[in-house]
């Protein structure tokens, strides 16, 4: 048995799971929970900025009793696949609901596992993300690049 190769998405698949982000980052502030059910597959682990994690039940009663997603940025996404399962990589910058009503943003780098399920719809089964933190050492040449592209991002 060969392994499947890591590839970087073709334009197609590329497509299909940035569709699936985006009805994703609609229905979380549309509080659509039918939609939730649908792109989120049964298995999910969803892990917040904070370190809480949720299993899809558990994240949709969340967003149905909290309703914390007023707005989302995506930065440069990568997409790579393995297989019948994509791996999305980039920014995120959310601006979230308080429990005092006040609005606060978080912002840092995403990791997003789907996968193609049997009736060919891609479905999250892995969500993590990183907050933006304190950077303790110089960064390096490439590292120095990276945070200038996404400078460059924020400024648009």
């Amino acid at each position: 048995m060969t392994a499947a190769p890591v590839v970087h998405a073709d334009e197609a698949t590329r497509a299909e799971i940035l569709a699936v982000e985006e009805r994703r980052q609609k229905a979380l502030q549309e509080i659509d929970l039918d939609t939730l059910r649908d792109v989120y597959d049964d298995s999910l682990i969803h892990t917040h900025a904070p370190g809480l994690t949720h299993t899809k039940a558990q994240l949709l009663e969340h967003v149905a009793t909290r309703a914390p997603y007023k707005g989302a940025t995506r930065g440069e996404l990568t997409i790579r696949v393995i297989g019948d399962v994509a791996i999305m990589t980039g920014r995120l910058t959310n601006r979230l609901g308080s429990p005092d009503g006040s609005e606060r943003i978080v912002a840092g780098q995403v990791i997003q596992v789907l996968r193609r399920c049997e009736d060919g719809a891609w479905r999250f089964v892995s969500f993590q993300m990183t907050p933006d933190g304190e950077h303790v050492w110089t960064p390096t040449v490439e590292e120095k690049a990276g945070l200038d592209r996404i400078a460059q991002e924020e400024q648009k």
